[in-house]
């Protein structure tokens, strides 16, 4: 009876811990597909970490992430605080951010002629 306990509890452990995984995972894609692969366009690769996701009173969800790629030689690092609805980003704040410099386009300026 003991070890059919045992292996009931590790399986809800399991199953438990699995449910949390998906969600965190689809809570990357989200802000993967939303805001940082935009902001990690064109680097050599990008990793998303969640380290909060508070549930607010109001349906919408708190949520702190960790995002850092690599460039060249070059890293980039940015801690964002996004506020999210629904399953879309409505707001975020930018905490900490190390790295590269945005990518700005280059001014055009029309030549003249003589």
């Amino acid at each position: 009876m003991r070890k059919l306990f045992v292996a009931l509890v590790q399986i809800l452990m399991l199953a438990g811990g699995s449910g949390v995984w998906a969600a965190d995972d689809s809570l990357e894609r989200l802000l993967r597909a939303q805001a940082f692969n935009r902001e990690f366009e064109g680097f050599d690769s990008y990793y998303v970490r969640i380290e909060a996701d508070q549930p607010q009173p109001d349906g919408s969800h708190e949520v702190l992430a960790v995002a850092s790629g690599k460039f060249s030689d070059n890293t980039k690092r940015m801690k964002v605080l996004f506020l999210i609805v629904e399953g879309h980003i409505v707001g975020g704040q930018v905490l900490e951010g190390t790295g590269l410099p945005p990518c700005l386009a280059q001014e055009h300026h029309p030549s003249s002629s003589l």
